[in-house]
């Protein structure tokens, strides 16, 4: 059952949590935005952020919102063919649409999301799978819509077409399920880099989290159990083989059996996103099991982000507001209180690198003033939104786009 969203911060924190969102939002709102249509650096994700700002702050961002999402639906159209990405593609204005408007009803969305069905539906029949299972470029993010789709029927046969595709390309071993990153993705780690065994990512952003998360998700909504519960059964245990003995330490990636490690403690890459999604998947295929196990992980991480030497960055992706969220949204879930403890502590890293007068609201990239970027991904829009989210007492259900969260298939907004 879920708990009632309660603002975590108050007094001082809260009036600056509170003031710092409210430049950051009035900034963006007054610089140009770009030609960009996607939810990570784009007008999707500026849909997103000004209705969140409607409801936390003032209801007249509401019209910036629609006007964000009309801007994307352009955009896209004069690209061809366009990307199907969540995070950069149709599959994240998809979900925006269908998200805004089970708030808005007035918002009329079908005929932009009936375009987006059918792109994804020509994609999800390539046999052998070309993409990763990853939730940002890959299959996760397309079965992320395909669940916010439904109950249209569109949207369960999607979510069929991405379990199918998952149980084709995953890779069956002795200690589970795992699902390798193709090669035309091995870029991602250095311009010549080669993986002849094989690689295996355990981060957020690019990893096989994103495919549990999927599988989770389509066992939820009751879609192709006899596929999901085998495979969310292998694919936990692989993870859990690759814990390091005594703390729940994850390698980045495998190039075969050897663990690459990263020192980063952040929402793409690291511990807490790692676990968090993981609990996520666990709670939404409701395994007693998993899920109290990798309540265990993410408890045990969140010990280590009390103590943890914070990013000099604040951005969502790679920086402090990212993990920030992370633990916002465990401690809302659940209320044990180590979770609360270590929202507060990032909140206040992500708070303290503010510099007034130095890009929107005070955030620049890296503290940068040459980057003041405005976007979800790495700029403002994305630091504004964990700070409405810790300070108001309104859910952030933008995040399950990043699996800061997972919905189950009676959530729906809040009107």
């Amino acid at each position: 059952m879920n708990r009632p969203w309660k603002p975590l911060l108050t007094g001082s924190l809260q009036t600056q949590a509170l003031e710092a969102a409210e430049a950051i939002v009035r900034d963006t709102a007054e610089l140009p935005l770009g030609k960009v249509p996607g939810l990570i650096a784009g007008h999707t994700g500026y849909a997103l952020f000004f209705e969140a700002a409607a409801r936390a702050l003032a209801p007249k961002w509401i019209d910036l919102a629609a006007r964000s999402l009309q801007r994307a639906a352009a955009l896209f159209t004069r690209r061809t063919p366009p990307p199907l990405s969540l995070h950069e593609g149709l599959a994240g204005m998809g979900w925006a649409a269908a998200h805004l408007s089970a708030r808005y009803p007035d918002l009329d969305v079908e005929e932009l999301c009936v375009w987006v069905d059918e792109s994804l539906e020509v994609e999800l029949n390539r046999s052998p799978w070309p993409h990763p299972c990853d939730i940002r470029d890959g299959l996760a993010g397309m079965g992320l819509y395909a669940a916010k789709r439904m109950p249209h029927p569109n949207g369960r046969r999607l979510l069929a077409q991405a379990v199918d595709r998952a149980r084709e390309v995953a890779e069956h071993s002795a200690s589970g399920a795992s699902w390798r990153m193709p090669r035309g993705r091995w870029s991602l780690y250095g311009k010549d880099a080669q993986f002849p065994q094989g690689l295996y990512t355990l981060g957020l952003a690019h990893g096989i989290p994103g495919a549990l998360c999927l599988l989770s998700l389509a066992h939820a909504h009751g879609v192709s159990l006899d596929v999901t519960r085998p495979l969310l059964e292998e694919g936990f245990r692989w993870v859990a083989h690759r814990a390091e003995p005594g703390h729940p330490r994850f390698p980045h990636y495998m190039h075969g059996l050897e663990h690459v490690t990263d020192e980063r403690f952040s929402w793409c890459v690291g511990n807490p996103g790692i676990t968090a999604a993981l609990w996520w998947a666990a709670r939404t295929w409701k395994d007693p099991h998993w899920e109290a196990r990798t309540l265990e992980w993410a408890t045990r991480v969140a010990v280590e982000a009390l103590e943890r030497p914070p990013s000099l960055s604040a951005n969502l992706c790679c920086g402090t507001a990212g993990t920030a969220h992370l633990y916002v949204r465990l401690y809302q879930a659940t209320g044990v209180s180590v979770f609360g403890e270590a929202a507060q502590r990032w909140i206040e890293h992500t708070l303290s690198l503010r510099q007034p007068g130095q890009g929107p609201g005070g955030y620049c990239f890296e503290q940068d003033p040459s980057s003041p970027l405005t976007d979800v991904q790495f700029g403002a829009a994305g630091i504004a939104l964990m700070l409405l989210a810790a300070a108001t007492d309104q859910s952030p259900d933008w995040d399950e786009t990043f699996l800061f969260s997972l919905g189950s298939p009676s959530s729906s907004p809040e009107v």
